[in-house]
Parts: C-alpha cells; sequence; structure tokens
C-alpha cells in the first residue's frame, strides 16, 4: 500500500483507518492503541511522523 500512496501520507492514513474496523475483527485485537501502533502508525513513517 506504501508504494501506492508515495507523497500522499494522508490519503494513505485514512484508507488505512477505514479498514482498521476489519482488520481489528480479523485479528481479535480489542486495544486501541495496540491497533494504532500495528495498523495505522507506520503510515506516518516516511512523512515525519512517530515510528
Amino acid at each position: 500500500m506504501a508504494e501506492q500512496y508515495v507523497g500522499e501520507p494522508v490519503a494513505l492514513s485514512v484508507d488505512v483507518a477505514e479498514l482498521l474496523p476489519l482488520a481489528a475483527e480479523e485479528a481479535g485485537i480489542t486495544d486501541p492503541a495496540e491497533l494504532y501502533e500495528r495498523f495505522v502508525s507506520w503510515t506516518w513513517i516516511d512523512a515525519g511522523g512517530r515510528p
């Protein structure tokens, strides 16, 4: 996914966030912090955000 959104970190984060409920259900994760770290935080690494 990261390659499809080069230069568009906000769009990548939005799309990943939209998939978050499905990913959480499939992975059986209910902790919001863990969900963020596993599924969203990586989208901002190249944009100077949190690793």
